[in-house]
């Protein structure tokens, strides 16, 4: 993966690790169990926002388990990161890009610009069906070889479709707003 592509995916799931700290989810096993996030990815996301000052441990509670608070460099870091990503454009990873959706509206509150960029996001995917279809070709070195290159460019296409789709829906479901911050404690807590 290219360091570029790399880099710019450890910032959108770092400032989203960060947004969840805001709202009051604040330890690997809360991402997981409220947002669906692997500790795989969080605890590097977490040791990486430790480092850069971002998030401070809180004292360890049963079991080893240490809520994370956000700080003032955090809160910095939140509400301006956000930015460059949507400067950035979509990723072409979904997920990434649903993250800065959902960052564009916790930290700037800009529904239209989140609809927008999942729209692009959507748009992306059917821009690279046409490439997918500009390069087919027919080889007639093997029937086999051929059939699994035709097939596999069809499963292809289809999961970009789909995936197009997905982004469409996503930016019609966002919500208009999300709750102001009194009440993201109280969202959280009955989780």
């Amino acid at each position: 993966m290219p360091e570029i592509r790399d880099k710019r995916r450890r910032r959108d799931l770092d400032l989203f690790v960060l947004a969840l700290i805001d709202s009051g989810i604040s330890t690997p096993y809360e991402f997981q169990k409220a947002a669906g996030l692997s500790p795989g990815a969080t605890i590097p996301a977490l040791q990486r926002l430790l480092k850069a000052r971002c998030v401070r441990p809180g004292k360890p509670g049963s079991r080893g388990k240490t809520n994370h608070q956000i700080t003032p460099a955090g809160k910095k870091f939140l509400k301006d990161g956000w930015r460059i990503l949507l400067e950035d454009g979509p990723s072409g990873d979904l997920d990434a890009d649903l993250r800065v959706a959902l960052l564009v509206l916790w930290a700037g509150g800009k529904r239209q610009l989140a609809t927008d960029f999942l729209q692009q996001s959507a748009s992306k995917k059917l821009e690279s069906i046409e490439l997918l279809e500009a390069g087919e070709e027919n080889s007639s070195v093997s029937s086999l070889a051929n059939w699994y290159a035709r097939l596999r460019l069809t499963s292809a296409k289809t999961l970009l479709q789909v995936e197009s789709d997905a982004a469409f829906r996503l930016a019609e479901a966002l919500p208009p707003k999300l709750p102001a911050k009194a009440n993201r404690t109280k969202r959280v807590a009955k989780l």
